[in-house]
């Protein structure tokens, strides 16, 4: 198997799956990043698309960042109407229950399962701060301006600008309306409580955000953030 570029109308991509944990795996054997083919990697494994990188090849990582109380309603949200929940008798007070807690924190810390503590928390600050160009999905314009702006890229056609604007405000994949939670002051509670960490996480990550609005606006460039991918 060898590496092969697929010319879209909207964009060119390469034939790996880094979503999947196997798919990152076939990509260090066939040397994704020393190839130089690709722009940007896309995957929800940050410690094992890190295995990709190393002295000679570093990365930036950039993450779209949001709510966690945002997040877990729509993930149940989405899981009722693709079948996915265990049952279709299943609550969100149920699937809140259920639900694996602070993901983002034992993401970025690498443990996926156990206890973890505010140590955890501690650290997995250290990596946004050090490692990440934050974007917020409730500011997804700014965001991509400073993506766009920091990695240097450009839209190669008219229809791949208009892909970028339907996939972000139109017509994003998994788009999933849903009832608001604004006034379910219980259920809202009962997912703060089990993700205190992811929220306490979130509300640094809004903070990097205004912070890194210096580097766009000052010409610093790529400044008070280290290289490489996580170590």
């Amino acid at each position: 198997a060898t590496l092969q570029i697929i010319a879209k109308e909207y964009g060119n991509f390469v034939n790996v799956d880094t979503t999947r944990p196997n798919g990152i795996a076939r990509a260090q054997k066939l040397g994704l990043v020393p190839s130089r083919i690709v722009g940007a990697i896309f995957s929800p494994y940050a410690h094992e698309i890190s295995s990709l990188f190393d002295h000679k090849h570093k990365g930036r990582f950039f993450a779209m960042m949001r709510d966690p109380i945002s997040r877990i309603v729509s993930m149940y949200y989405y899981q009722q109407v693709q079948g996915l929940l265990p049952s279709k008798d299943t609550t969100i007070v149920q699937f809140v229950a259920m639900n694996e807690e602070n993901w983002m924190t034992r993401m970025l810390t690498n443990k996926m399962t156990g206890k973890i503590g505010a140590a955890d928390l501690d650290v997995a600050k250290e990596i946004l701060r050090r490692k990440f160009l934050i974007g917020l999905w409730d500011d997804k314009t700014e965001s991509m301006r400073r993506i766009e702006q920091y990695f240097g890229w450009k839209f190669p056609s008219p229809v791949a600008q208009n892909c970028k604007n339907d996939k972000l405000y139109f017509e994003w994949n998994n788009k999933n309306p849903h009832p608001s939670t604004e006034n379910e002051d219980e259920l809202i509670l009962q997912i703060q409580k089990m993700n205190r960490f992811d929220v306490e996480l979130f509300a640094y990550a809004r903070q990097l955000f205004r912070e890194q609005e210096d580097l766009f606006w000052t010409g610093s460039g790529g400044g008070g953030m280290d290289g490489g991918g996580l170590r």
